[in-house]
């Protein structure tokens, strides 16, 4: 129980640092916005913003060792395992699809924008990252019940 006590106060931990670090990011942003700047166009928005989505990323997997850490041999089992074959299998589903979108006739395809209505390669790409994640995603987690559904 003590285990659980400490990776619960950990993840709060890891929580609050993100919750202050979106708080300063937007105390950076406004204070930029009040001083004038266009903040939309600026690169010290961006680097802002980039700071702040490293700083998240290092606490999630900071988090994310800790839990990894805490449970027990079968669970960390089952997660490795549903990550490789889950999360390959739905990467070799998006593989597969950026294959076909490499053909000249996937110029015909209309692709909603997702972000803002931009149609700039940045906003694809990361359309396309998205996509792909959410792939392998679903895939771990086809994969991770089966893991468990056979060992019942």
């Amino acid at each position: 129980m003590a285990g659980k006590r400490k990776l619960l106060i950990q993840s709060a931990v890891g929580l609050g640092l993100v919750v202050l670090a979106a708080l300063v990011t937007g105390g950076v942003l406004g204070f930029m916005k009040a001083s004038g700047q266009d903040v939309m166009s600026s690169s010290a928005a961006l680097w802002t913003v980039g700071v702040f989505a490293v700083f998240t990323m290092l606490v999630a997997m900071w988090v994310s060792l800790k839990w990894m850490s805490s449970i027990d041999e079968a669970a960390q089992e089952a997660h490795k395992w549903a990550w490789y074959w889950g999360g390959s299998s739905g990467m070799a589903v998006g593989g597969a699809l950026v294959i076909m979108a490499s053909l000249p006739q996937a110029a015909a395809i209309d692709i909603p924008a997702w972000y803002a209505d931009r149609v700039d390669p940045a906003a694809y790409a990361a359309t396309g990252a998205f996509a792909m994640l959410t792939l392998m995603l679903i895939g771990y987690g086809v994969a991770w019940a089966w893991w468990w559904l056979g060992r019942r």
